[in-house]
């Protein structure tokens, strides 16, 4: 079993490196910080229409990450095989064109969990990105044995899309919560950018205090991982009118997507997207920008077009993170769907929409944690600021900044956590 008690190395200020961004893981005076400040103003994102079209200029300064909407039906039937096939292949041709850093599939890999010769052929499909790009899959409702039953097995899902599949790869945090694995993390970088990529199950199961379970699990790894900005793919989250309220599993094990929000998402500052598949009512397409305790924004976005023609005519998500983008001196983060079986952009208002931010102030850790001093970045003042607090003189600090470890209270661990962060060696 993969070690998921790990940590990530983490270079200053959320910034990436020449190096591998992995290493061998795991009552105060009040003041104005930058973090109250986005609290005032809620941070709101400014949402446009956008076409799949672009400038020379702008192609050579973007980032793209892939999402690749439920495959089911593509894997059910042999002669629907190459929309997906077309996929991964055209995925692979147009890495540096689209500068892609990261594929992340949002579940369904199959339609009939139990049946082999589907896993056989989404296996392939996906094998086209194996040695080229960093990439995630997890398991929807119809990936275990019996359809919405996670208390059937797991075992295809597992064989075929397990923690071994991307052993030795050095993007590949680890797997949990236990034996059989069913959630992962991995690590891609773009723009000077390092990010962490957390991939959960069907309504992931548990509590965020009980690690034992898949939120608990999904906790633990942002815990240590709190530096790094963070996509979270799931299989059921946002559906056409909103997050879900109810849930699929037969069973009713898990949580919905308005609970992952309230448990998981909102409380964790660095989690910036959540991206979905599985409700394909109408169009299978919804978006909308949330605010998170930070005061922070956090795009969730659906994608499912498996009701479309030949399941999905190969419609695929473009997430492109375009520096310079927005409107003033905003970026932007612009949502483009694409069909390379088609060669052709669907450039509706629901299929082709951006959010305006900027990139420094919602990648950069100092918005959520570390920023003792409240002047807008991570550095030695900061360590200072907390040391002499600690030692009881009269300097007040952020408390919440202060608290680095995020275990409720200010002590020395926390000057330990912020000191390993600045010289390069924060676990």
């Amino acid at each position: 079993m993969i070690d998921e008690s790990a940590s990530d190395e983490r270079p200053p200020r959320g910034r990436e490196t020449a190096a591998d961004p992995r290493s061998n893981d795991p009552d105060h005076a009040p003041r104005i910080t930058r973090r109250a400040v986005l609290r005032a103003l809620g941070a709101g994102a400014v949402v446009s229409a956008v076409t799949g079209s672009s400038t020379a200029d702008e192609s050579s300064e973007y980032w793209t990450v892939v999402a690749l909407p439920d495959t089911q039906f593509y894997s059910e039937r042999d002669d629907w095989t190459s929309y997906a096939s077309d996929q991964t292949q055209w995925i692979v041709e147009n890495l540096d064109a689209e500068n892609i850093r990261f594929v992340t599939h949002e579940g369904d890999l199959v339609e009939n969990g139990s049946e082999e010769a589907e896993w056989e052929r989404i296996d392939e499909v996906m094998s086209t990105l194996d040695g080229a790009v960093a990439y995630s899959a997890l398991p929807g409702n119809h990936d275990w044995a019996v359809e919405g039953d996670r208390t059937s097995s797991s075992e295809n899902f597992r064989t075929y899309f397990g923690p071994d599949r991307y052993a030795n790869r050095d993007w590949f945090g680890g797997a949990g919560p236990d034996e059989e694995p069913l959630n992962f993390y991995q690590y891609f970088s773009g723009g000077g950018y390092e990010f962490l990529h957390l991939a959960l199950e069907l309504e992931p199961p548990g509590e965020v205090d009980d690690p034992s379970t898949p939120l608990g699990w999904a906790q633990r790894v942002l815990d240590r991982h709190r530096y790094r900005p963070t996509v979270l793919t799931t299989h059921s989250y946002l559906n056409e009118q909103g997050r879900t309220t109810d849930l699929h599993e037969y069973n009713g094990i898990g949580n919905t997507g308005e609970e992952m929000w309230e448990k998981l998402v909102r409380p964790n500052p660095q989690v910036f997207m959540v991206l979905n598949g599985h409700h394909h009512d109408g169009d299978g397409e919804n978006h909308q920008s949330s605010t998170n305790d930070a005061g922070l924004p956090v795009y969730e976005v659906l994608a499912d077009y498996q009701d479309y023609d030949n399941g999905g005519n190969g419609w695929l998500r473009l997430v492109r993170f375009r520096p310079g983008g927005g409107d003033g001196s905003d970026d932007r983060i612009e949502f483009v769907t694409y069909s390379p079986s088609l060669d052709d952009y669907d450039d509706d208002d629901t299929s082709a929409f951006s959010f305006d931010v900027r990139f420094a102030d919602r990648f950069d850790p100092a918005s959520w944690v570390g920023d003792v001093d409240g002047d807008g970045d991570i550095d030695q003042d900061d360590l200072t600021r907390l040391q002499e607090h600690l030692a009881g003189r009269d300097v007040s600090v952020d408390a919440e900044a202060a608290d680095v470890n995020d275990d409720g209270r200010v002590d020395v661990a926390d000057a330990v956590t912020l000191d390993d962060y600045l010289d390069g060696t924060g676990g």
